[in-house]
């Protein structure tokens, strides 16, 4: 059995093993972990670990797994696609072939997607997305420090380019995991605040539910185009997936109006930040 007890929780963030923990779950009769480590030929312990994140397996062991649990058609092919976005193959950055380590490439792609759609909507559970950065907050979750001028770049051009309508869905843990501290979380959340009475983007909070939906796998952004190329980009740890098969695109849009119906509305999510900036510039007793 995977070691954590509040697995749930450790998920947050590791679709690949909420997926796998899914169908494990669903199986009946449900294997042990010993069982499927004896099939595959390895520890019950490394079984329980890909099944709680802490370790990832590979692409192949991926397929043994699926093969194990018996997950076939679209659901072994879901799972599939999200072990290569989280098991990427390492290779020259900067190719032009998405799913490859390399900011500068990332970057790029995202630039050349926010050029050519006319409307952008990014789902980001555990963090503020790069459009909605502040200076300090970009600081402190960008890697690579020659990438902040592209993201300063970024946010300018879609601020003047009015005719591309950006909508975000932020995740609480956004808001509430503080990333550089106090101070830069209480900026980060005043710019938000700006963001929506500029009205340039329309910035929704999603609260946590007791229910599942699809969101829960982890971040993305939508990219709708008047040529109909429409995409989906997917980002993890300096990797970024570019999907456009119009079925898992569609399929993306679903879960974006699954999103708007649990979604507060922009003046609920005002009424929220305000109530958040007020608890970061109190001070602790």
């Amino acid at each position: 059995m995977p070691r954590h007890p509040d697995t749930a929780k450790q998920l947050d963030g590791q679709p690949l093993a909420r997926l796998l923990r899914s169908h494990w779950l669903a199986c009946s009769p449900r294997p042990t972990t010993r069982d499927i480590g004896r099939q595959l030929g390895v520890s019950h312990t490394t079984v329980s670990r890909w099944l709680d994140g802490t370790l990832v397996p590979t692409g192949e062991q991926t397929k043994a797994l699926a093969d194990t649990l018996g997950i076939t058609g679209k659901a072994r092919a879901d799972l599939l696609q999200v072990a290569a976005w989280v098991t990427p193959k390492r290779a020259t950055p900067n190719r032009g072939t998405p799913g490859l380590f390399g900011i500068s490439h990332q970057t790029a792609k995202a630039m050349e997607l926010e050029k050519q759609a006319t409307s952008i909507t990014e789902w980001s559970p555990l963090r503020i997305p790069d459009l909605l950065q502040s200076d300090d907050y970009a600081r402190h979750v960008t890697s690579d420090m020659s990438d902040l001028p592209s993201k300063s770049e970024r946010q300018a051009a879609v601020v003047e380019h009015r005719r591309t309508k950006y909508e975000v869905f932020l995740g609480r843990p956004a808001l509430t995991w503080r990333v550089g501290g106090v101070t830069v979380m209480a900026k980060q959340v005043q710019r938000l605040i700006e963001v929506l009475d500029q009205r340039w983007a329309a910035v929704r909070l999603v609260l946590e539910g007791p229910d599942w939906h699809d969101g829960q796998l982890g971040p993305f952004a939508l990219y709708d185009r008047d040529d109909g190329e429409d995409a989906v980009v997917i980002q993890h740890l300096g990797a970024v997936t570019l999907l456009t098969d119009r079925e898992i695109v569609g399929r993306y849009r679903q879960l974006r109006a699954t999103l708007a119906r649990l979604a507060l509305t922009p003046a609920e999510t005002r009424r929220h930040l305000e109530d958040v900036l007020r608890e970061l510039r109190t001070p602790s007793p």
